[in-house]
């Protein structure tokens, strides 16, 4: 079966500095897989890498099989890899519902249009309508997005990168700033995306990681130290001596 997104010695330098080192990873079609570490592991280095925002040192990129290290940010993700951001990117004068549309108009290749007669075009509302329905933002669609409380704008930013219809998902700390209840919340989001969507997911709650992730690595020093199910990981002495402590986690 041909992996989902694959990496193959992925190395990034800056200078003398190795931020990620030789770095291999693959994921199967529809997998929940934990990218963990330390502050400083460089997770967020290898999301920039996958995306595009840097380009690597050495090594190479694929999804779905295809070579995309050379491409450009927007054109990976019309091959279909979205990501959300450890600080949110949004837009806060605009509602969720003006939002969501203006994802799927640019998804459609018709976001020149904006909102200047969109009210005539059924399925773009109603698509985002479902979408915000099904991640628990219907009640706030017409609220402007800096009114929401931080733990629905995390939602929301989700909710942007399912409106492109992504094949690979890639959640950089969603969980980041919220409470515990918009915890239990976006979890419940989380364990609800589409089967068939990849999901790589970056977070420091343990948690929410252990419930989630069929498959987790961690990453020490631009490095993988270790990879394999939730139980192994959690099992490790390397991974408590360098991360988990004496916490237990089943």
């Amino acid at each position: 079966m041909t992996p989902a997104l694959e990496m193959r010695r992925l190395t990034k330098s800056f200078g003398g500095l190795v931020v990620t080192n030789n770095v291999s990873l693959s994921l199967a079609p529809g997998e929940r897989h934990a990218l963990i570490g330390p502050n400083g592991a460089g997770k967020t280095t290898l999301v920039n890498l996958l995306t595009g925002v840097l380009a690597p040192s050495s090594g190479e990129i694929l999804l779905h099989g295809e070579h995309i290290t050379e491409k450009r940010p927007y054109l990976r993700a019309r091959l279909g890899l979205a990501r959300t951001f450890q600080v949110n990117q949004l837009f806060p004068l605009l509602t969720p519902l003006e939002a969501v549309v203006m994802a799927i108009l640019q998804r459609r290749g018709i976001a020149t249009r904006w909102w200047s007669g969109l009210t005539r075009d059924r399925a773009v509302l109603d698509e985002a309508w479902a979408l915000l329905e099904r991640l628990g933002l219907g009640d706030c669609r017409h609220e402007p997005t800096r009114e929401l409380p931080y733990g629905r704008q995390r939602l929301l930013e989700i909710a942007l990168a399912l409106a492109l219809q992504p094949r690979v998902l890639l959640l950089d700390e969603p969980a980041a700033g919220v409470s515990e209840t918009e915890g239990r919340d976006l979890f419940t989001t989380l364990a609800a995306l589409p089967p068939e969507v990849t999901v790589l997911l970056i977070d420091h709650d343990m948690d929410l990681v252990f419930r989630f992730a069929e498959r987790i690595t961690v990453l020490v020093g631009g490095a993988v130290l270790v990879q394999g199910p939730p139980q192994q990981i959690a099992a490790d002495p390397r991974v408590r001596e360098v991360y988990l402590g004496a916490e237990s986690h089943g």
